[in-house]
């Protein structure tokens, strides 16, 4: 997938999806800090009461090797904001990677976190991955849904009944097995 991607809202506002920066750190953190008490507990599967330097750090730090980390801006009034990030880090198997996926709360339901878990698809296929994967507390509807439409299958956890495990097969694993 080139980099960036650029569309624009029904509205009018221009998007781009492209990959993390390192300077990216305080518009991160401030997605975060941002985002409602019960949506980080969805998002990081419990209670994160603001983000340190150094956390944040570590989240703008991409190893390319075993990480793919994308954000999805919006320009207003000339500012460039933050509205989603997603993300994938490649598990101990070297062909699967694990997803997460964050929109901002004002930003939701306008294709935008939909945008961002299929760009990032489209990127871990192109890095020759064969499966996205996450867990998902059962009670994310919206979330549940998001990633129903982006084709993804959910089980439930096999011994946490809070979670629901959601994966994906990539497109360019499927093209290659089928060869």
């Amino acid at each position: 997938m080139p980099y960036p991607e650029c569309w624009s809202l029904a509205d009018g506002t221009p998007l781009t999806l492209r990959a993390l920066r390192p300077g990216d750190a305080d518009a991160l953190g401030r997605l975060i800090d941002e985002l409602p008490t019960p949506d980080r507990r969805r998002r990081f599967h419990g209670a994160v009461n603001g983000v340190s330097t150094a956390w944040l750090s570590r989240l703008t730090s991409v190893d390319p090797a075993r990480e793919i980390a994308l954000v999805v801006t919006a320009r207003r009034r000339g500012e460039e904001l933050l509205v989603a990030d997603v993300r994938c880090a490649v598990d101990m198997t070297g062909q699967d990677a694990e997803f997460a996926l964050m929109v901002a709360g004002g930003w939701r339901r306008r294709g935008i976190g939909q945008r961002a878990l299929l760009g990032l698809a489209d990127a871990a296929a192109e890095r020759g991955l064969h499966w996205l994967y996450g867990s998902v507390l059962a009670d994310n509807l919206p979330m549940l849904g998001l990633v129903r439409r982006c084709g993804f299958l959910g089980t439930p956890h096999r011994s946490d009944r809070r979670l629901i495990v959601v994966e994906r097969r990539l497109q360019a694993a499927v093209t290659a097995a089928a060869a």
